[in-house]
């Protein structure tokens, strides 16, 4: 039975599972591979799948999802256990030049998920709209900026590259932003005017039941999270196949409707995304494992 372990954002992660699992059922009719998908459950209290294989002295066949899953493992652990392959799985062009291609071919990223800056309209005028992320740790946004649970992966990222890029500011941050709630909660929050800023993913920061909520995409870019694959040493060939219908384009078409980046050359990227340039703010795998290394402990 081969393993395959997904932790992916919550808006995402039935959807996947679901078209997953039936391509996995056409696997095994092909291949005579049977899949055990398991999945992350998105409770604080729940110990983290990827941890408890550790721990087990396992490895997942297949992991899909949050790279910063990785951000703790011993020198020299990846290469003994993980396989390396690259140029298996080429990614758009706007990516690669942006540094999303791992030359070690062992992170394989299927999407991209931006983190949005998003503000009520009627609270800000255009003037006194953030410009960078920078701006977010003025002193005029004291308690006035809100995120989910400090728990949750957006908070996690955005805490942790507003530390490490703006360390002589970091002070404000704890005094400017909130980190409570769901991602919904963070919308409603902002979009009945309880708060003038809010930070979710990207697909969240569209919602607004009552339309009053507008994107900043700053000039700096979005921070993110890659959402990779990565095989164990011991995977079976067959189990690449999955790889490929995750970079397929049904799979790709629908993360792009959640205006996430595909990774897949040929889909379109969400007008959203295309309108901005893809402008994200990534410094490579090595300064982003480095950076997240410790943050869920």
């Amino acid at each position: 039975m081969a393993k395959v372990l997904l932790h992916c954002p919550l808006n995402i992660s039935r959807s996947l599972v679901q078209m997953m699992e039936e391509f996995c059922s056409e696997l095994n009719e092909k291949h005579g591979v049977e899949v055990e998908i398991e999945t992350q459950p998105h409770r604080p209290s729940e110990k983290s799948l990827f941890e408890a294989y550790l721990e087990r002295d396992e490895i997942p066949d297949l992991t899909v999802g949050h790279v910063d899953d990785f951000a703790d493992l011993p020198p020299g652990f990846l290469s003994e256990h993980f396989r390396s392959l690259p140029g298996r799985f080429p990614i758009r062009k706007e990516l690669s030049d942006m540094g999303f291609t791992d030359n070690d071919g062992y992170f394989h990223p299927f999407v991209v998920i931006p983190f949005a800056i998003f503000y009520n309209k009627n609270l800000l005028e255009e003037a006194d709209v953030p410009h960078v992320w920078q701006d977010l740790l003025d002193a005029r946004w004291q308690g006035k900026i809100i995120m989910p649970d400090e728990f949750r992966i957006v908070s996690l990222v955005v805490k942790t590259f507003m530390r490490t890029d703006f360390s002589e500011k970091f002070d404000n941050f704890k005094t400017n932003f909130i980190q409570q709630g769901s991602p919904m909660e963070v919308i409603t929050a902002v979009d009945e005017g309880r708060y003038p800023i809010g930070i979710t993913n990207i697909a969240f920061a569209r919602i607004s039941k009552q339309k009053n909520t507008r994107i900043i995409w700053p000039g700096d870019g979005l921070f993110c999270m890659p959402q990779v694959m990565v095989w164990g040493r011991n995977a079976k060939e067959p189990l690449f196949e999955i790889g490929d219908f995750l970079m397929s384009r049904q799979v790709q078409t629908y993360l792009s409707l959640q205006s996430f980046v595909p990774a897949a050359p040929k889909i379109p990227m969400h007008e959203l995304v295309t309108d901005n340039h893809c402008n994200l703010r990534w410094k490579g795998w090595n300064s982003f494992l480095e950076a997240m290394k410790g943050r869920r402990l």
